[in-house]
């Protein structure tokens, strides 16, 4: 079973929506895709207690959007309220135009920027190097299992690859299934030696440290 975890994408043009849908089914994520801000926000809601995405991609020229009832600085501000532990890339052809930068970073202070110009294959691979992750002796494969690479075995839950994903930052889960999920991997972690663990911060909040030697983690408390 694969994780298929989902990435919020945010582009007002069909063909190269399908193109960036195209590139992360093939790498069995489960991509969001919008052409306009406010159905980005539908989907926002719609997974807001459920699946949350692992990354969002965020066009910040919606010129071609068939409603304008929302913008992209709409759809920044509620990621990084509600999504804080969410990594952002924003790409426009007008990335380096002072108001613009001013704009974005108003809306999510934490956003990556990204040249338009610098073409698609820029712009994915930026993307694979985020989500193909190494931290410790764990690894992301394909987007959709974590290996512990000394022992090759797979973790297969989507809160273990968020966890992975946002090292080193605190994520915090919005259920009682996701938290349980979060336990289970910190056991794997321990049975496995692993050379990171999970650290609980209370109130559904945990993120992963990395140890000095392999053998010294410890299996988390529950929160």
């Amino acid at each position: 079973m694969r994780a298929n975890p989902e990435v919020l994408i945010l582009e007002d043009d069909a063909e190269t929506l399908d193109e960036l849908q195209t590139h992360f089914t093939r790498k069995r994520f489960h991509p969001l895709g919008a052409r306009s801000a406010s159905r980005a926000l539908s989907l926002l809601e719609n997974n807001r207690y459920s699946s949350r995405p692992v990354l969002a991609i965020i066009d910040w020229d919606l010129g071609k959007a068939p409603d304008r009832s929302a913008s992209s600085g709409d759809v920044l501000s509620r990621l990084a309220r509600e999504l804080r532990e969410c990594p952002v890339i924003v790409y426009s052809q007008n990335i380096d135009a002072f108001n613009v930068r001013s704009q974005i970073q108003r809306s999510h202070p934490r956003a990556l920027l990204h040249d338009k110009r610098d073409g698609d294959a820029s712009l994915l691979e930026r993307i694979d190097r985020m989500l193909d992750r190494t931290v410790g002796d764990l690894r992301i494969h394909d987007g959709t299992v974590v290996v512990h690479l000394p022992s090759l075995d797979q973790h297969h839950h989507r809160e273990a690859i968020r966890l992975v994903v946002h090292h080193p930052d605190i994520v915090t889960f919005h259920s009682d299934t996701a938290t349980k999920a979060v336990r289970r991997f910190g056991e794997w972690l321990h049975s496995h030696n692993s050379a990171v663990r999970l650290v609980s911060h209370g109130n559904r909040k945990y993120r992963l440290s990395v140890t000095a030697s392999e053998g010294a983690a410890q299996p988390c408390d529950k929160a």
